[in-house]
């Protein structure tokens, strides 16, 4: 199919590339050439007596790499990339403006311009790779126009069902060329960097007898994903088509289940080679992603990254301090995943006696809710979490309130939102009398996990809400006040059911 626009797929993110790479530009500069005979050598039109930079991608950003000075005639170049590093660049100029070019297999490059369009009045005099590159925007952008006229007549031929089949098979012979196109680039390129970064950018098309089925052609496609892309050579990393190509495949192609992703990473990542670049910006994303994630219960896959890849030592791109850092940040969260049983919970309530999540609350639903009585946010939820238990219709459920602080504010905030929950904190004695503690941990009147609760249930803010079903398993965590019913609704099999992967996050 013609891509929705590959012009602003290459250039519309201009300003956010442009402004990462003004950040990395550092202040004192040092001029690739005078006068020297560089191997990529530039004439720009209209540009005088100003310095320019070269910029190289890594994923989705652009990062300084050299920087040179265009003479009055706006000439000027830079030296040759090491081939570890070749990839996608881009020349930018002040304004700030910037073309885009491949830096591959060697080439010696030279590209004149204007700086009126620098990119529609671009001639490439010298560089196999960027010559098919920008015959191939060329291509597409004359092939959009056509689209494009095919789209007003389809728009303009609503209830007449034969016009419009008419166009619909122009359109679909339209993305046949395209695709023809494309295919043809790589036959007659087997060798250019160009041709294979034109193929990243292709989708695989399951076969025709699957369309009609769905889930068929899903497979089809989930399984052929990464047909087209060389994940062998490491210059993929050096170009945004990689990087929009991992992000769709983790956000939008692959269903939003933690199992499912992890399996799919773990496929993926296994064909890798382990000390390559895309091998580190695949296993680098994917755990980012999944640390940072907002979507329930996908920190499974990021403690699994962890475990797998850093905890084993296989993330060679971190010193020992990072890898440590990192793995600490999968053990704070390896105890409250989605599906596993909680820890036991003891703590004492207002009245001195000491309640134990499962031993001593048996309500088919059980509500952790940890706050602190300072907390803003705790504020103003803990009164819709009041007003929500108060009017909860079906029973069998149970709220224990965890509060961080222990003194007379604590019982302050009970009295004053009224709080009818089971309301538990750790006294003082256990923290200043390490005697007692182990006492009170040995006598089993609590345990080690309950007296270190913000690192057993993973509390970094509050507050923070945790769903246990009837055997104690997590069911949901993470959440606004306002979802809890909704998600206990849907654990019912009640009207008004979500889907997982809709249920984002409370803020802290």
């Amino acid at each position: 199919m013609i891509p929705r626009s590959k012009n602003k797929t290459q250039f519309s993110n201009m300003r956010f590339r442009l402004s990462i790479l003004i950040l990395l530009l550092s202040t004192s500069v040092s001029f690739a050439q005078k006068g020297a005979k560089n191997p990529y050598q530039f004439t720009i039109t209209n540009l005088k007596d100003t310095v320019v930079y070269l910029a190289n991608y890594y994923g989705e950003r652009l990062y300084y790499a050299d920087t040179a000075y265009a003479d009055a005639k706006g000439q000027f170049s830079f030296k040759r990339v090491e081939s570890k590093n070749e990839g996608k660049y881009a020349v930018v100029i002040p304004g700030p403006k910037y073309f885009e070019m491949i830096v591959a297999d060697g080439e010696d490059i030279e590209i004149h311009s204007d700086t009126t369009d620098l990119v529609k009045n671009l001639k490439v005099i010298k560089s196999a790779n960027n010559k098919l590159i920008y015959d191939y925007v060329n291509f597409l952008t004359e092939r959009r126009k056509e689209r494009e006229v095919l789209i007003k007549k389809l728009e303009e031929s609503e209830g007449q069902p034969d016009v419009t089949a008419a166009i619909k098979t122009e359109y679909n012979v339209l993305n046949d060329k395209v695709t023809a196109y494309q295919k043809q680039i790589v036959i007659d390129n087997p060798t250019l960097f160009a041709a294979k970064e034109i193929r990243m950018g292709v989708d695989p098309a399951p076969p025709a007898e699957l369309l009609e089925d769905r889930t068929a052609a899903y497979n089809w496609y989930r399984k052929h994903y990464w047909d087209y892309i060389d994940l062998q050579d490491d210059r993929i990393v050096r170009t945004p088509v990689f990087h929009t190509k991992l992000d769709n495949f983790l956000n939008k192609t692959l269903i939003q289940d933690p199992d499912t992703i992890t399996q799919a990473l773990d496929e993926l990542i296994g064909q890798l080679n382990p000390k390559s670049e895309v091998f580190k910006y695949t296993v680098h994303y994917s755990t980012y992603t999944y640390e940072t994630s907002k979507i329930m219960g996908m920190d499974k896959v990021f403690v699994h990254l962890v475990d797998k890849w850093y905890k084993s030592g296989k993330a060679f791109w971190l010193d020992s301090e990072k890898t440590k850092s990192i793995v600490d940040k999968a053990d704070e969260k390896r105890y409250t995943l989605i599906g596993l049983k909680a820890p036991e919970l003891i703590l004492m309530d207002s009245s001195g006696t000491w309640i134990g999540s499962q031993r001593d609350l048996k309500t088919k639903y059980l509500v952790l809710y940890f706050y602190d009585p300072d907390c803003g946010h705790c504020k103003k939820d803990t009164p819709k979490l009041v007003e929500f238990y108060k009017n909860y219709p079906h029973g069998d459920l149970s709220i224990m309130a965890v509060s961080s602080n222990r003194d007379q504010k604590w019982l302050d905030f009970i009295k004053k939102n009224e709080m009818s929950f089971y309301n538990v904190t750790i006294p003082d004695r256990a923290y200043n009398d390490a005697d007692y503690a182990t006492d009170l941990i040995r006598t089993r009147t609590t345990t080690y996990e309950s007296l270190k609760y913000q690192e057993s249930f993973d509390v970094q803010t509050t507050p923070k809400i945790i769903i246990l079903d009837e055997n104690r398993i997590i069911r949901a965590k993470d959440i606004a006040v306002e979802q809890v019913g909704t998600i206990i609704n849907r654990l019912e099999g009640r009207p008004d059911p979500v889907k997982p992967e809709e249920i984002e996050m409370g803020k802290e």
